[in-house]
């Protein structure tokens, strides 16, 4: 009970087994407005204050504000400095992420054609960006397949992957072991370039 009552008073929370005198400090800190959104979790949570200890006698260094300011939070990309990549990328990580990015692309796309469309004559309009253009027929033939094979083989893994049985997780046959991963993300990767350039290089 004494524990309890000190790890309550050093926190700045209000404790049912702790009487009047812990409900007084959480309505004078409400009436000071130091208590975050109503609640009982004070603005100078952890910190000495007129109404609380602080929690030194736990440990906590005096910075710990600043350090929490600070700290990553996951799952963060990048470090402290917005520079490096605070986790390593190998090629699963690489795979998931492009993924869902020609994803977005393919919305995007299948959006501005269908806008398009409605407006206007979109094999009008592809005809005349071909008349207009022909050096950047083949790099936006690229563009456009690209996405759409690597979606596409992405999503069929995915599908083997909810239908695939793990079995027993000691013998590391699933499909789901960082090994396989990898290796079905590498070879997403070769086969839709080679998709790729099979359909950029096709006529219609």
């Amino acid at each position: 009970m004494a524990l309890s009552r000190g790890l309550s008073r050093g926190l700045g929370l209000r404790s049912l087994a702790s009487g009047s005198s812990d409900a007084s400090i959480t309505v004078a800190a409400s009436a000071s407005g130091q208590v975050r959104g109503g609640s009982t979790v004070p603005e100078f949570y952890g910190k000495p204050s007129p109404y609380s200890p602080g929690t030194g006698f736990l440990g906590t260094p005096p910075d710990h504000r600043e350090r929490l300011a600070k700290r990553p939070v996951s799952p963060h990309v990048f470090e402290i400095d917005g520079k490096s990549f605070h986790y390593k990328m190998p090629v699963n990580a690489v795979s998931s992420i492009l993924n869902r990015a020609t994803g977005c692309a393919l919305t995007a796309g299948i959006g501005a054609a269908g806008a398009i469309a409605l407006v206007g004559d979109l094999p009008a309009t592809l005809d005349a960006f071909k008349a207009s253009y022909p050096m950047l027929v083949y790099p936006t033939k690229a563009i456009v397949a690209w996405p759409l094979c690597y979606h596409y083989l992405a999503g069929v893994r995915h599908i083997i992957w909810d239908k695939h049985s793990m079995g027993k997780q000691a013998e590391k046959k699933s499909y789901l072991e960082n090994e396989a991963v990898d290796k079905s993300s590498k070879l997403i990767l070769g086969t839709s370039i080679i998709a790729t350039l099979g359909l950029t290089v096709l006529q219609l």
